[in-house]
């Protein structure tokens, strides 16, 4: 009963239209074509044309349009198609470009998205990660975002969640400055999850689940970590371990950086491994990979 919609916070943001693309690029438009489909005719079709006619005529040729028209809908959708000529091909006045339109488009969407399932709510949550990066817009679009992401929540109460994930040292009784009054109330008296570094051994965890995840469940493997040992695993988290204390870092090791390096020695090891040059990954391999691999960097810091 849950539609999970994830986005990166974009790292250049003008307005809340960025973080609009961002959202619809993630949007499944099969599950609103069906919807619209079992909803054309009756009262919730009319009230979405009576509140945007552009979107009921984009949802209805989606689904019946020719081949051009579905391709038009789609660009519009996207915010990308912007020719007048072009839009009224497919009975579309203007385009997607403020922050009422991208309000519109999103909430009509997630309140379609709760009708799929006739016998119960469905709920869409709409994860936003790196949410830090707002403090670095300017103070009209940081207001125009917070009170866009305000104005939908109040339209979707009942079929939307939204979580708000970002990096740094926040304090545990006390929000960051940068969200908004009005979002700070949405949250209320919550106060926010931390998820700290992992330690050495949840990291030895986090990557032994991963490639267990990720390998061929009918693959017989006597070694979980091929094709690494435990020996050069602890030596990749060991090598992260010791560039944060170089650099001061106190937020690693954290997951995305784990997969980073460990994507790294795999890109080398991989031709190595097919031609039978590289048997196993081991610690020589493993540091000679990674001697000069920096941490990546946020641009907040």
């Amino acid at each position: 009963n849950l539609i999970p919609i994830y986005i990166e916070f974009p790292k250049s943001v003008k307005n809340f239209l960025d973080l609009y693309k961002a959202f619809i690029s993630k949007v499944n438009m099969d599950i609103v074509d069906d919807v619209f489909s079992k909803i054309y005719g009756d009262e919730v079709q009319k009230e979405l044309y009576f509140d945007s006619p552009d979107l009921s005529s984009a949802f209805t040729l989606h689904i019946g349009g020719t081949d051009e028209q579905q391709d038009v809908v789609i660009r519009w959708l996207r915010a990308e198609c912007r020719e007048l000529r072009t839009l009224r091909t497919a009975s579309i006045s203007k385009p997607i470009q403020t922050a009422e339109d991208c309000i519109k488009v999103i909430s009509w969407i997630i309140r379609l998205i709760s009708l799929n399932n006739p016998n119960t709510q469905i709920r869409t949550i709409w994860m936003i990660d790196e949410f830090q990066r707002i403090e670095k817009c300017r103070v009209p679009a940081r207001e125009e975002i917070s009170s866009s992401l305000h104005s939908i929540f109040n339209r979707c109460p009942a079929s939307l969640s939204i979580i708000i994930s970002f990096s740094g040292f926040p304090e545990e009784k006390k929000l960051p400055s940068w969200l908004s009054p009005e979002i700070k109330d949405r949250i209320g008296i919550e106060k926010p999850l931390l998820l700290p570094p992992l330690s050495i051994e949840e990291s030895y965890k986090f990557v032994q689940d991963v490639l267990t995840y990720f390998r061929n469940p009918e693959t017989i493997s006597p070694n979980p970590l091929f094709p690494f040992n435990e020996e050069s695993v602890r030596n990749v988290i060991n090598l992260i371990e010791e560039k944060a204390k170089k650099s001061k870092r106190k937020d690693q090791p954290k997951p995305r950086t784990i997969m980073q390096f460990f994507n790294k020695v795999l890109e080398e090891a991989d031709p190595k491994i097919e031609t039978g040059e590289l048997k196993i990954i081991d610690t020589r391999f493993v540091s000679e990979v990674l001697k000069n691999v920096m941490l990546p960097t946020e641009e907040f810091e």
